[in-house]
């Protein structure tokens, strides 16, 4: 049997946990005897007994041939530890629930009908209905060890989220588990049919006869039609399950995170959505992607939704809108006096080697009473981007900046990026990514910065 050593199994149990991995954390599991018993905190002198994961029953999860959904009845509906295998009987997560039934149905709603019957095969599960957290925690990171310890991988569910052949889908809410918005069968549905008499060798006009997006201005009818019909939809590189840049992946995993349905569009995928990504934002007039849009209004990208999360805005504006109340609209910055400002940390970039950089910080100069400006090049970061490399871009582009100007005030967090955007213009063609903050002097008071 393969032998996995201390230092590996700590490394990888805080991989999966989520945690940063310390000497502390590894040195517990050398101390973790052999026959599953840990040790409580020092407060207690008793012991925790881990059923072991080979122990458990296993509890069969057929899919209904009439519905084609996963039949989770036999499943206990306790609390527990549960461990999920596919249908070739490889570990795809193990998790612990106050009701093992009822997680195990959600995640078979965030998979989806189409793939449920091949991930989700059976499941064992111990049923723990007095345990304590800390019970039932331990059973977990004994579950989890033994199963490296026997030469296996981390599953693929309790990976984190960017890594790779992770699937996030196990730790979702089933907010994201509609697919993703076709939008190729929403503009053009209005044209004619080719007769059923048509000789085949008879060639027609392709726009005559194509029932989907067949020009620009169909795009832009499409995402317009998206974003009027849905009350939360998100313009994407990828799907949620599989983003296709970090911006994207974090600003779904947020929405995730909160567990109010909405939809997505994926941007990349010209099959079924040509045209789209260009459309999108020439329709909002926001040049990045990802884009938000709730109750027909344009959130913003990723930067603005990290905000609103952090500040609690972004789950009560999905809610409502869920719920038909529509959004509450963005904040204000608060008005600034007509008192001078004192230049704060003003970093302006002239460097002949770095020429995107410097246009950067000129136009902001030109365009902004700037009281501080951050500009970070982040590109040695993501070095070998394959969308930078796509744009031809081998250095210089991706960049992160924190804008403080009177200029922002009372404008809304839409308006004020936009207002960037503006102002470069000339330089976003030559900028794969931009992390961008906007503050008034004023809130960075506030903040205490």
């Amino acid at each position: 049997m393969p032998r996995t050593s201390g230092a590996r199994l700590g490394a990888a149990l805080a991989v999966a946990c989520g945690v940063a991995c310390s000497t502390t954390f590894i040195g517990a599991w050398r101390r973790m005897p052999a026959v599953h018993k840990v040790e409580r905190w020092a407060e207690s002198d008793t012991e925790l007994m881990v059923p072991p994961m080979t122990e458990a029953p296993i509890f069969l999860t057929p899919v209904d041939v009439v519905t084609g959904e996963l039949d989770v009845s036999s499943l206990p509906e306790e609390m527990g530890v549960y461990a999920v295998y596919d249908g070739d009987e490889r570990l795809q997560y193990i998790g612990l629930s106050r009701n093992m039934q009822k997680s195990v149905a959600t995640h078979a709603k965030a998979i989806g009908i189409k793939e449920v019957g091949d991930l989700i095969g059976s499941v064992r599960c111990a049923e723990m209905p007095d345990g304590s957290k800390e019970e039932l925690k331990s059973t977990w990171e004994v579950w989890l060890k033994d199963h490296l310890g026997n030469g296996g991988e981390i599953p693929v569910g309790n990976l984190p989220e960017n890594a790779p052949g992770a699937d996030p889908r196990w730790r979702s809410k089933g907010a994201q588990a509609k697919p993703s918005l076709n939008l190729g069968g929403v503009a053009g549905t209005n044209l004619p049919s080719p007769p059923a008499c048509l000789p085949q060798q008879v060639s027609q006009p392709h726009v005559s006869l194509h029932q989907g997006i067949a020009s620009q201005a169909e795009a832009m009818d499409a995402v317009r039609q998206a974003v009027e019909e849905n009350p939360i939809v998100l313009f994407m590189k990828g799907t949620p399950a599989m983003p296709q840049c970090g911006f994207s992946a974090r600003t779904s995993g947020l929405l995730r995170e909160i567990g109010v349905p909405f939809e997505t569009v994926n941007v990349l995928d010209e099959a079924n959505n040509p045209g789209v990504r260009e459309a999108v934002k020439e329709f909002g007039q926001w040049p990045t992607i990802p884009q938000l849009y709730v109750a027909g209004q344009l959130v913003g990208g990723a930067d603005i939704v990290m905000e609103m999360y952090q500040q609690g805005e972004l789950e009560q504006m999905l809610v409502m809108a869920n719920e038909g109340a529509g959004a509450t609209g963005d904040a204000k910055g608060k008005s600034s006096s007509s008192a001078e400002y004192a230049t704060g940390n003003v970093k302006l970039i002239d460097d002949p080697n770095r020429p995107t950089a410097t246009d950067l910080c000129r136009a902001l100069d030109k365009s902004f009473a700037l009281v501080d400006l951050k500009v970070v090049d982040e590109s040695a970061a993501h070095e070998g981007d394959a969308g930078a490399l796509e744009m031809g871009l081998t250095s210089e582009s991706h960049f992160s900046v924190t804008i403080v100007s009177p200029d922002f005030a009372s404008l809304t967090r839409v308006q004020r990026q936009q207002k960037v955007y503006e102002a470069l213009g000339g330089v976003m063609p030559r900028i794969h990514a931009l992390s961008l903050v906007t503050r008034t002097p004023e809130e960075t008071d506030d903040d205490g910065q």
